[in-house]
């Protein structure tokens, strides 16, 4: 992390600390994970579009249009500035949640899947049926 990453984790930590009082620590962990989580998010949204921007530039340079692989090489630089603030970003909100969270280190959730029952699975195939009919 670079000298601003530090300034940045003090920033980040003053305002999730603004909420003190009696019982404020699982509020403040929460703060903590809920920007953890949206710093995640984001930094998996910009990866996308980098990687549909380099496809789109690799197509365009395939088929010698110059002009649009130029413009598409252009936005993957800019890109890759904002991934770069991104990538702080979320090193600087692991870094608050796992002071908050006494040493405790953040990991992404895996999804939670509904469990379908089989009353809930034929139930559902009854109504596949009528609907397909």
């Amino acid at each position: 992390m670079t000298k601003n990453a530090s300034k940045l984790i003090e920033l980040k930590l003053a305002v999730i600390q603004y909420h003190t009082g009696d019982n404020m620590d699982y509020l403040q962990r929460g703060i903590a994970r809920d920007a953890c989580y949206t710093s995640f998010n984001s930094l998996t949204y910009k990866r996308k579009q980098m990687a549909d921007t380099i496809a789109d530039f690799e197509t365009a340079v395939v088929e010698n249009r110059d002009t649009i692989a130029d413009r598409l090489a252009s936005r993957v630089e800019n890109m890759e500035i904002e991934l770069n603030e991104l990538i702080e970003r979320h090193e600087a909100d692991k870094a608050v949640y796992e002071i908050i969270a006494d040493g405790e280190e953040w990991l992404m959730e895996p999804k939670k899947r509904a469990i379908i029952t089989k009353d809930k699975a034929k139930r559902i195939a009854e109504l596949k049926a009528k609907v397909a009919a």
